[in-house]
């Protein structure tokens, strides 16, 4: 490590104390904060008033990027889209285990006029996303991949228009598609943009099969712009510690002695922050009766999510779910001292968002439900939600 210079008088300047450092550590979840939204200091537009934590879009995502949420006004968006499993999801609401409950949303596509017009106005813009699609679709031909692909591709290039400057979004996936997301998102992003892609590993009870057993997801990370001015906090954490280095050295700072020829295992009084996080997450799922499962089909577990925004976003910054589902997203974003905005068509997940933000926060945020399926959007009545808490559901991807 490199010496402080010495000042002309001999003396050296004062070393700045690790105590000051901002640090994030992925430890005890933090106490809601429901009071520490800092005000809104932007020349950058607002999709949301001043004291309002989130409004829940009920409509197609495609038509609410592009009527409701102006440009370069959202901090951070994360999107858990279909990944194209060709099933039907239902919402199981513990009832009995093996009754499923009406239709939360379906996975299936398949190519048609509607997909056939969608691909034919995107590549007739003559935009590296059109060229990106007719490429895929010189290689995959009339598919329904392809309807998925036309799908996806101009909300894309939407989230893209409503990030601010330094916003940046996380597409979560699964090998099911992942690899042509990525092409689209080369192409409405740019490479330069892409950050990491972080595999997001699980543990399941594995089933019979001539492959190797699948136990992970995939999110990529890109950011608005290619240079580094994005929100970015680095998050640390002590379960990627070798066990080895845990049982020599505990999570005391290491204290380097080479005297002997070799390190001699000795620890400081202060404690690390642990390791910074790497691209591969090791966060368990939701357990069949565990307290977050609400029986909505993919529902993904808190803790990921807290990552993704604690990284990525900062207190009172605009985050957007486009495919909300359970509203894990909005949940902890609300916790975290953000506000969301969050889009989804399914009655269903209307029905469960309600209920979850009800039960979690009651009347302490502030918070809106928007209908945006007729042609003049209107606030809709609260309504007390059936209670869907700790029921399985008929996933084919995990959580």
């Amino acid at each position: 490590m490199a010496r402080a210079r010495a000042r002309r008088d001999g003396s050296r300047p004062a070393r700045a104390s690790t105590s000051d450092r901002p640090r994030r550590h992925l430890g005890p979840r933090p106490r809601p904060l429901l009071g520490a939204v800092r005000p809104f200091m932007s020349s950058l537009p607002s999709p949301l008033p001043p004291a309002r934590r989130g409004t829940y879009f009920v409509g197609d995502n495609l038509d609410v990027l592009r009527d409701r949420i102006p440009s370069a006004s959202v901090d951070l968006v994360y999107l858990d889209p279909p990944f194209q499993s060709g099933r039907t999801y239902h919402l199981y609401t513990g009832v009995t285990a093996d009754e499923p409950g009406a239709v939360a949303f379906d996975d299936t596509w398949a190519w048609g006029e509607t997909a056939a017009r969608a691909l034919a106005a995107l590549v007739a813009r003559d935009e590296p996303v059109g060229r990106a699609l007719a490429g895929l679709h010189g290689f995959l031909g009339d598919c329904d991949t392809m309807a998925y692909l036309a799908m996806m591709a101009p909300r894309l290039v939407e989230i893209r228009r409503v990030l601010r400057p330094t916003g940046s979004v996380f597409l979560h996936c699964d090998p099911t598609a992942s690899h042509y997301l990525k092409i689209l998102m080369d192409a409405v992003f740019g490479p330069a943009c892409f950050r990491n892609e972080i595999v997001w590993r699980y543990r399941r009870w594995p089933t019979r099969a001539r492959r190797f057993q699948r136990m992970h997801d995939v999110l990529f990370f890109y950011t608005r712009e290619p240079s580094n001015e994005h929100t970015f906090h680095t998050l640390y954490g002590y379960e990627e510690l070798a066990e080895s280095t845990k049982k020599t050295f505990g999570t005391k700072k290491q204290r380097a002695d080479f005297s002997a020829g070799h390190r001699k295992p000795g620890t400081s009084d202060e404690e690390t922050k642990g390791p910074p996080l790497s691209d591969v997450w090791e966060v368990g799922v939701i357990a069949a009766k565990g307290k977050e499962r609400l029986g909505y089909p993919t529902q993904k577990p808190e803790a990921l999510l807290e990552r993704v925004l604690l990284a990525a976003s900062n207190e009172g910054d605009v985050v957007l779910d486009p495919f909300c589902g359970s509203g894990t997203t909005l949940s902890v974003a609300t916790r975290l001292g953000r506000r969301f905005l969050g889009i989804d068509r399914s009655p269903e997940s209307k029905r469960v968002v309600e209920e979850r933000l009800g039960r979690a926060f009651g009347e302490a945020i502030d918070w809106e439900i928007v209908d945006c399926t007729e042609s003049r959007p209107k606030p809709l009545a609260r309504a007390d939600a059936a209670r869907t808490t700790g029921a399985r559901d008929d996933r084919s991807r995990v959580a």
